[in-house]
Formats: C-alpha cells, sequence, structure tokens
C-alpha cells in the first residue's frame, strides 16, 4: 500500500493519489460530475454516518468553484495509470 503523497511549495499545494482512476474515468468526466468511487463501501458508510452529501461532486461543485473564487485559477489534475496528482495553484 502506497500513501497519498501531500507536497507544499512556495507557489502551490500538490497532492498524488496512488492508483489510476476507478472504471472508465477520466479527468475530463472527473470534472464533468461523472460518478465513479474507487470503493463504493466507504463511501456508502461516510454518506450514512453524514460525512459526505453526495459522492463524487467535490471536484466539480467544490474545489473547481473554490480555486475560481479565491484564487482565478483552475486546479490543475494529471492521471496516469499510477498516479492521479492534483495541483492547486496558489494565488498570484
Amino acid at each position: 500500500m502506497v500513501d497519498i503523497e501531500v507536497s507544499r511549495y512556495v507557489d502551490r499545494i500538490e497532492f498524488i493519489s496512488p492508483g489510476s482512476l476507478p472504471n472508465s474515468m477520466t479527468v475530463e468526466k472527473m470534472v464533468a460530475g461523472q460518478r465513479s468511487p474507487r470503493n463504493p463501501l466507504i463511501v456508502e458508510m461516510l454518506r450514512d454516518y453524514g460525512y459526505v452529501e453526495s459522492r463524487g461532486m467535490g471536484v466539480r461543485t467544490k474545489v473547481i468553484p473554490l480555486m475560481r473564487s479565491e484564487n482565478m485559477t483552475d486546479p490543475i489534475f494529471d492521471a496516469t495509470e499510477d498516479y492521479l496528482r492534483t495541483v492547486l495553484l496558489r494565488k498570484k
């Protein structure tokens, strides 16, 4: 098992989540709001206990709008067969 990496730089924060995107998910589909959780059982449990509102909607409804309103930038998503890298740029 590989841990998630979080790196802080002067101009950005990077998150690297090991493993490929599930099923036929792509960055484009993720940004558009398509849902495909890596572990549906964990997601359902978190929803049942009230920790998440609606699964798979955070990128489209929270991350992108907040980055645009606070930093006037879009997050950068880079998906490979080995990881998903998310970059949040610092406000210029």
